[in-house]
């Protein structure tokens, strides 16, 4: 008998087209589960990291791995595309936070520390913090809601909140270190070479050699964990790159196309509007207030 694909969400839930930049949400535990049952099916996100803190009550998680208890005072970190299912208490209070890839290569200690998150695998990670890490972690969720709510400093405040949060969260993982001790496949050491790389290598053959395996594998992979290609992959990161410049400065779009390693100004914009639906102006023009 067939089973039903494990849906994907951009958040659970809700069908609408995945945001895969620079996005940021916070909600309370209660927000979305108190509506549905307490109950969250087996789902994935494409393009989110969630981070998951439980204060009170108590969850369970159900993933690949079978079915266990979260007590409270215990984090609980997805990468995209890993598959998890929740059942809470009716008491259960805390936070989840979402947030796209890029809210952590966006500085040079987000690039540290999406090196060191790079440890930790592709599969739910629980973390138990202790003491002070315990504490501010807490505060920083605080501050976090409390800005996303009604705060006006959002872009100045989300980012160095996570960046604290998650070193915390990580405090006892070292620097990171290869995930991949035996030959296999990473998410995040390919978004990693992919965020290296992407400027001068377009090809899936660089990035498959780089991880020693043939191109088929490497495209495999991507598809059951990304739903896209190598190729698109690495389009996908040229166009994210394009969207950040467009956005946060005000350089002219014939410079955007030549830093990102186009020769020709026109092809970057007829390249930019088939992935996005828009030329580079539009949307430059769509994110001013």
């Amino acid at each position: 008998m067939q089973t039903a694909p494990v849906p994907r969400y951009h958040l659970y839930g809700e069908n609408d087209q995945a945001d895969d930049f620079d996005f940021f949400h916070i909600e309370t535990i209660r927000a979305r589960s108190a509506p549905l049952g307490w109950s969250l099916d087996a789902h994935s996100h494409i393009h989110l990291f969630q981070c998951l803190m439980i204060t009170a009550g108590e969850g369970r998680l159900t993933d690949d791995t079978g079915e266990r208890r979260i007590a409270p005072d215990t984090v609980v970190f997805t990468p995209p595309g890993v598959v998890h299912g929740w059942e809470f208490t009716p008491d259960t209070q805390g936070h989840v936070v979402s947030f796209t890839h890029d809210y952590l290569t966006g500085s040079d200690d987000g690039r540290d520390l999406a090196r060191l998150l790079s440890g930790q695998g592709e599969s739910n990670h629980l973390i138990t913090p202790f003491g002070d890490d315990r504490l501010k972690i807490c505060r920083y969720l605080q501050e976090l809601a409390e800005e996303f709510d009604s705060g006006k400093r959002r872009r100045l405040v989300f980012r160095p909140l996570m960046t604290l949060m998650l070193a915390r969260m990580f405090a006892g993982s070292g620097e990171g270190g290869d995930v991949d001790a035996a030959p296999g496949f990473s998410l995040f050491r390919f978004r990693a070479l992919v965020d290296t790389h992407f400027r001068s290598e377009r090809t899936p053959e660089f990035y498959a050699a780089e991880m020693g395996m043939p191109v088929a594998r490497l495209n495999r992979y991507c598809r059951l964990f990304t739903d896209r290609t190598a190729t698109q992959s690495i389009r996908d990161r040229i166009v994210l790159e394009a969207k950040r410049q467009l956005a946060f400065s005000s350089i002219p779009v014939s410079e955007v196309a030549y830093d990102l390693g186009f020769d020709d100004p026109a092809y970057f914009s007829r390249v930019f509007r088939k992935e996005t639906g828009e030329s580079p102006q539009e949307f430059r023009s769509r994110q001013k207030p």
